[in-house]
């Protein structure tokens, strides 16, 4: 089985061959496309198939946003429910205004002055920003003695949103990272990060990547499965 990212018309797409016959194309709640075709499918093909789908995929798409748009405002009142590092928390919002947000027991307590849902938004995605920059800054510094060893440039470290990816690896070491990864388990996050380390020295998907991944996190497959299963907000 081997796995990439296509370029579409629609779209970049994860790509997964397997022994199937046909090709699969699924649609995830996030607008991106995943797409499981057969080993000796062409890129060509695949694309052909993906345009002559267009019109069902931008139906899902537009189902998926509707509804995600209906689901904004609830998420942001109390007894919503956010994760943090895998695990879930129960908003309570309290209107006062001493320090914004503080993690207790099972709870996220989010004291505003102002009590309404885009406010909340703001306060959640800032505090989840900084932890972000701290737990990936505190993960990546972990690998440079790694890099160093293999002539690799320092990891430096940017957060990015990417809707359609977890991370990113560029030649003079910068690794993008989505914040949103932030909300995922720590080993799965681990996973992301050792990924686009190994990527500093194989660039693309080679299957000498692949032998380096699996040296240095023998189990990424089972991480990499369970941070697909996840719920990342």
């Amino acid at each position: 089985m081997s796995e990439l990212m296509l370029e579409t018309p629609l779209g970049t797409a994860f790509l997964r061959r397997t022994q199937r016959k046909t090709l699969a194309i699924s649609v995830l709640p996030d607008g991106r496309l995943e797409l499981t075709a057969p080993l000796g499918a062409t890129e060509s093909a695949i694309i052909t198939k993906i345009e002559k789908r267009s019109n069902w995929i931008e139906r899902q798409r537009r189902a998926f946003s509707e509804m995600n748009a209906t689901r904004v405002s609830s998420r942001y009142v109390s007894g919503a429910t956010h994760r943090y590092l895998g695990k879930q928390y129960r908003l309570k919002i309290i209107e006062g205004s001493i320090p914004p947000i503080h993690l207790r027991g099972g709870h996220f307590y989010v004291v505003t002055p102002i009590v309404a849902p885009q406010e909340i938004r703001n306060l959640l995605d800032a505090w989840f920003r900084d932890k972000a920059r701290v737990q990936f800054q505190r993960r990546l510094e972990a690998w440079e003695p790694w890099c160093h060893r293999h002539q690799l440039p320092k990891p430096l470290l940017m957060l990015r949103r990417m809707p359609k990816r977890w991370g990113s690896a560029s030649a003079n070491g910068r690794i993008a990272l989505t914040p949103e990864l932030i909300h995922a388990p720590s080993i799965c996050i681990d996973y992301v990060i050792a990924h686009e380390i190994c990527h500093l020295k194989h660039p693309s998907h080679s299957p000498q990547f692949f032998r380096l991944l699996s040296s240095v996190l023998p189990d990424w497959r089972n991480r990499k499965d369970r941070l697909e299963r996840s719920e990342m907000i």
